[in-house]
C-alpha cells in the first residue's frame, strides 16, 4: 500500500500506537473467538438429554489441548454433581466475562486507532500549511487559491473518511480473518476448504468495480475543485457582480459545474455501494452451500468428525466472518478516493521550493555600503520583463524607480526580495550576492510597503508586530506615532486592540496603509522599499501618508516605486525604465533639463 507508506511517517513516532493497538486487537480477537467456542457446551447441554461423560482432569501444558481439556473437566464435573443447569449457568458466566473483555479490548483498539488518525491528519495539515508558507512566489503565481485551499481542507478530509477509516480495517480485519478461518479449519478441514472457493469469486467481482472508481474519484475531485474555485472568486467579487448585473450568469455558470459533479458523484458512489451489497450476497450464498454441504458430511457420508451442536457452532462463526470480508471489499473501492485525494496532496507537499538556501549560505545581520545590481536579465516564461540592468544604490540614498505600468518596476523590487531569481547577472549586497545570503536574513534587512496593504484579521497592535513579534506594547505605539497612525488607533473603541477584519475592511485605505507603514518602522530594517504606496489615496490620506513614508525613510536606504511622479523629486537619483531597459537615469531636475522620456511622464500627470 503506497499511499499508506506515506501517510504512516506523519505519525511518528511509532511506538506509541502499534504495540497498544496490536495488543489490544489480539485479546479483542481472542475472547471473541472463546465466545463462539462456549456455544458447543451450551447446545450440546439443551439438546442432549444424555448423562454428562466424567473427564480426568488434565496435566498442565501450554497448549490449545491443554485449554479445551481444563475447560470440559470443571464444566463435566458441575454437571455431574450439580446438575446441568449449573453447568449451562457456568458456561453463560464465561460468555458473559468473555463479551464484555472483548468488548472492552476493542474499545481499546478503537480509541488508538483514533489517536493515530487524528496525529496523521494534524501533521499533514501542518505540513500542507508549511509548505505553502515557505514555498516561493511562482509556485502561489501559477496556483489558484481555491485549488490550494481544497488540498488542505477538502483532498485532507477526504483522506480521513477514505484511507484513515480504512486503515483500522486493514490492520484488524485481515487478522480476525485469519484467525477465525483458523480456528474453522481445526473444527472440519473439510468444510473450510469448500467455503474458501467463494473468495476468488468475490475478489474478482470487486476488482472489476474499483479499476473504475479511481477515474469517476479524480472527475469528482475535479469537479469538487472548480465548484469551491467559482464559489470563492463569486464571493471575493460580489462587487462586480452586482455592478454589472451578472448574477444570472454567473449563476448558470455555477449549476453547470454543479450538475456535472453531481452527475459524476451519482455515478461515484453507486459503484462506490455496489462492493458491500455483493459481498454480502455471496457471503450469505456461501453460508447456505456451507450448511448444505455439512448437512451432507454429517448426515449422509458420515466421514466428518463434528456433531450436531459442533456444526451449529461452526456456521455462527462462520457467519463473523461476513462483516470482516465485507470490511475489507468496501475499503478496496474506499480506498481509490483516498488514492485521488492523496496524489494531489502528496503533490503539494513533493513540489519543489525554487527559491531556497544554497548550501553553502552565509549569515548577514547587517547592511554597511550599497546594494549592486549587475547585468540582470529576467523574464517570465518567454516573456522578457529586464534586460540588462545596472544599478548602484549607496547606503542613505533614496533611489525613484518610475516608468509606466509593465517596465519592470515590481520586479525589480522582486529580484532584490529574491521572491524570484535572475536569470543572468547578480544582485550583492555589500558585495556578497544575495543567492548566497541566507533568506531569512536578507529579508530581515528589507520592508516592504506596497500599495496592497494586506491586513490579518486580527488586531491592530497584532498586525503592526507582524515582523517583530516580541515587541512590547510601547514600542507598538512608538512605531504607530512615526506612522501618523497613533491618533486614529486610540480613537477607536478598543484601541490597538481592535480587530481590523478580513483584509483590513474595517478601516478606510489611509487607515490600512499607516498600519502597514508602522509595521514596517517596528521592524527597522535599514533598506526600505516602497511599491507605489500612495497610489490608492484620496489628497488627505495622501498627505498623512506620505508624513510617514518621510518619517519612516529618515536614515534609511529607500527604493521608491512612484505612480505619482511628484513625490519623488527629491530622490537621489530617479531610474526611468522603459520595456524592462533603463533609458535614462539622474535627478528630478537633471531629467527635466534633458526634456526626454521623464519630462513626458511628467507633464502627462500635469496635464491630468
Amino acid at each position: 500500500m503506497k499511499i499508506l507508506k506515506r501517510l504512516i511517517p506523519f505519525a511518528r513516532p511509532l511506538k506509541h500506537f502499534f504495540p497498544e493497538y496490536t495488543i489490544y486487537t489480539f485479546f479483542s480477537i481472542l475472547f471473541g473467538l472463546v465466545n463462539f467456542a462456549l456455544l458447543i457446551p451450551v447446545l450440546g447441554l439443551l439438546f442432549n438429554k444424555d448423562a454428562v461423560a466424567v473427564i480426568t482432569k488434565p496435566s498442565f501444558s501450554f497448549t490449545l489441548n491443554f485449554a479445551k481439556d481444563f475447560f470440559n473437566y470443571h464444566f463435566t464435573s458441575i454437571a455431574n454433581e450439580h446438575g446441568k443447569f449449573w453447568a449451562l449457568a457456568f458456561v453463560c458466566a464465561i460468555i458473559g466475562v468473555s463479551i464484555l473483555l472483548t468488548n472492552f479490548f476493542r474499545y481499546m483498539s478503537v480509541r488508538v486507532m483514533l489517536r493515530l488518525r487524528l496525529k496523521i491528519l494534524g501533521n499533514l495539515r501542518s505540513a500542507l500549511y508549511k509548505k505553502y508558507i515557505h514555498q516561493s512566489l511562482p509556485y502561489h503565481h501559477n496556483k489558484k487559491k481555491s485549488d490550494l485551499l481544497v488540498v488542505m481542507i477538502n483532498e485532507v478530509q477526504e483522506i480521513e473518511s477514505s484511507v484513515l477509516n480504512s486503515l483500522q480495517v486493514i490492520l484488524r480485519d485481515p487478522f480476525i480473518v485469519l484467525s477465525y478461518f483458523a480456528v474453522l479449519f481445526y473444527w472440519s478441514p473439510k468444510l473450510t476448504l469448500f467455503t474458501l472457493l467463494f473468495l476468488p469469486i468475490t475478489g474478482f467481482a470487486i476488482s472489476i468495480l474499483t479499476k473504475k472508481l479511481k477515474k469517476l474519484s479524480y472527475f469528482s475531485s475535479e469537479m469538487m475543485n472548480k465548484l469551491l474555485g467559482i464559489s470563492e472568486e463569486s464571493i471575493s467579487g460580489i462587487k462586480p457582480i452586482q455592478s454589472f448585473t451578472a448574477e444570472n450568469d454567473m449563476g448558470e455558470k455555477f449549476n453547470q459545474i454543479n450538475n456535472d459533479f453531481t452527475k459524476h458523484s451519482k455515478r461515484l458512489f453507486g459503484r462506490k455501494e455496489l462492493a458491500s451489497p455483493i459481498s454480502e450476497t455471496i457471503g450469505v450464498l456461501a453460508a447456505l452451500c456451507l450448511v448444505l454441504f455439512g448437512g451432507y458430511l454429517i448426515l449422509i457420508d458420515g466421514t466428518t468428525s463434528l456433531s450436531g451442536e459442533a456444526f451449529i457452532g461452526y456456521l455462527a462463526l462462520y457467519t463473523q466472518l461476513i462483516q470482516p470480508l465485507k470490511n475489507i471489499s468496501s475499503t478496496s473501492s474506499n480506498l481509490q478516493r483516498g488514492i485521488v485525494a492523496s496524489e494531489k496532496i502528496f503533490d503539494v507537499l513533493d513540489s519543489e521550493v525554487v527559491i531556497k538556501d544554497l548550501p553553502n549560505a552565509t549569515e548577514k545581520t547587517s547592511f554597511e555600503h550599497k546594494i549592486d545590481i549587475k547585468a540582470i536579465n529576467f523574464a517570465y516564461g518567454e516573456k522578457s520583463v529586464l534586460n540588462n540592468i545596472n544599478l548602484t544604490i549607496a547606503k542613505g540614498k533614496t533611489i525613484a524607480l518610475v516608468g509606466q505600468s509593465g517596465s519592470g518596476k515590481s520586479t525589480l523590487i522582486d529580484l532584490i526580495c529574491r521572491f524570484y531569481d535572475v536569470q543572468n547577472g547578480e544582485i550583492n549586497i555589500d558585495d556578497a550576492p544575495i543567492k548566497n545570503i541566507k533568506i531569512s536574513n536578507l529579508r530581515s534587512l528589507i520592508s516592504v510597503v506596497s500599495q496592497d496593504n494586506f491586513l490579518f484579521n486580527d488586531t491592530i497592535a497584532t498586525n503592526i508586530s507582524l515582523g517583530n513579534p516580541t515587541a512590547t506594547m510601547n514600542d507598538i505605539i512608538a512605531a504607530a506615532k512615526i506612522a501618523n497612525a497613533h491618533d486614529f488607533i486610540t480613537a477607536m473603541p478598543d484601541g490597538y486592540l481592535t480587530s481590523t477584519g478580513e483584509r483590513g475592511v474595517k478601516l478606510s485605505g489611509g487607515q490600512r496603509q499607516r498600519i502597514t507603514i508602522a509595521r514596517a518602522v517596528l521592524k527597522n530594517s535599514p533598506i526600505i522599499i516602497l511599491d507605489e504606496a500612495t497610489s490608492a489615496l484620496d489628497t488627505e490620506s495622501e498627505r498623512l501618508v506620505q508624513d510617514a513614508i518621510n518619517n519612516l525613510m529618515n536614515n534609511r536606504t529607500s527604493i521608491v516605486i512612484a505612480h505619482r511622479l511628484s513625490t519623488v523629486r527629491h530622490a537621489n537619483e530617479i531610474i526611468v525604465l522603459h520595456q524592462g531597459t533603463i533609458v535614462e537615469r539622474g535627478t528630478h531636475d537633471g531629467l527635466i533639463a534633458e526634456e526626454g522620456y521623464y519630462k513626458k511622464l511628467v507633464e502627462m500627470q500635469e496635464v491630468r
